[in-house]
């Protein structure tokens, strides 16, 4: 069957709109997982602490705490090359491909420091997080092969067994910057 004159116009007509209105909900979807302005107070490099705090306007989440408490043992394991304590935060297929002694050498020259929770969203639970890794060079991400780097994630969190758990990274809102 042949489309012309008339049925060909109001055919395009409606695959244009239905074009069109993907791309508007996909740069509304990626606009709203765009990461903000860096909180007020909050100044990038290492530091000796290794604490989690919590940016103001994350603070008023009514899950603030709790992810907070989240986001402090992954940090606290990763420091402290403890595996096991590592998993109890993370997703099940997050650690699936992490054998204990590869992940203990990947880690094995890691100081997370200067760490803070700057947003936390809904639908899905997400916390973007900032803070500085310091690692030696050949450790570091392939694509920024420095011993310090400045982090803005935004991780996914789901809920497991009544306790919250890191189950993914948010790739639209991931920068990395080696430290100055």
């Amino acid at each position: 069957m042949r489309v012309r004159g008339r049925r060909l116009t109001m055919v395009l007509t409606i695959v244009l709109i239905v074009v069109l209105g993907g791309g508007a909900s996909a740069a509304w979807a990626l606009g709203r997982t765009r990461p903000a302005a860096v909180p007020t107070g909050y100044a990038a490099g290492p530091t000796g602490d290794v604490s989690v705090t919590v940016a103001a306007a994350a603070a008023q989440h009514p899950r603030a705490e709790q992810v907070r408490a989240t986001v402090q043992t992954y940090f606290d394991a990763i420091n402290r090359r403890d595996f096991r304590t590592w998993l109890t935060v993370v997703a099940p297929d997050q650690a699936a491909n992490q054998s204990e002694p590869d992940w203990v050498h990947a880690y094995s020259t890691t100081v997370d420091s200067n760490l803070m929770i700057a947003e936390i969203d809904d639908d899905p639970l997400r916390v973007r997080t900032m803070f500085t890794s310091e690692q030696a060079a050949d450790l570091a991400p392939k694509r920024l092969p420095a011993t310090c780097i400045n982090w803005d994630l935004t991780y996914l969190l789901a809920e497991q067994d009544g306790a919250l758990t890191l189950s993914g990274i948010d790739p639209s809102t991931q920068s990395m910057a080696a430290c100055r």
